[in-house]
């Protein structure tokens, strides 16, 4: 959630500086990369922490491979992963 949050906010202030920079008259490029930059360091500067939370939310996001939970599983893991590599091993 605070991912969720986060991406948000931080295209709030990504919309808001390149509406601002538009009307100032800065051009469409040029607009752009302030906006991206802007955002980038205002996220950065002024919420460390709602940034760290949402990067550990990412990261458990990612990270979310199914892991085997008991002794009779890994010996099953282990005899499929054999198998299969001495499959790889004949068609080569």
């Amino acid at each position: 959630m605070n991912f969720l949050k986060y991406s948000l906010l931080r295209l709030g202030i990504l919309i808001v500086v390149f509406v601002i920079a538009m009307y100032v008259g800065a051009g469409l490029i040029l607009s752009g990369i302030a906006a991206v930059v802007a955002a980038f360091a205002i996220c950065y500067i002024f919420f460390p922490k709602l940034h760290l939370a949402a990067s550990q939310d990412f990261h458990r996001w990612i990270d979310r491979a199914p892991k085997p939970k008991n002794r009779v599983a890994l010996e099953d893991e282990e005899i499929e992963d054999s198998y299969t590599d001495q499959q790889a091993r004949r068609d080569i």
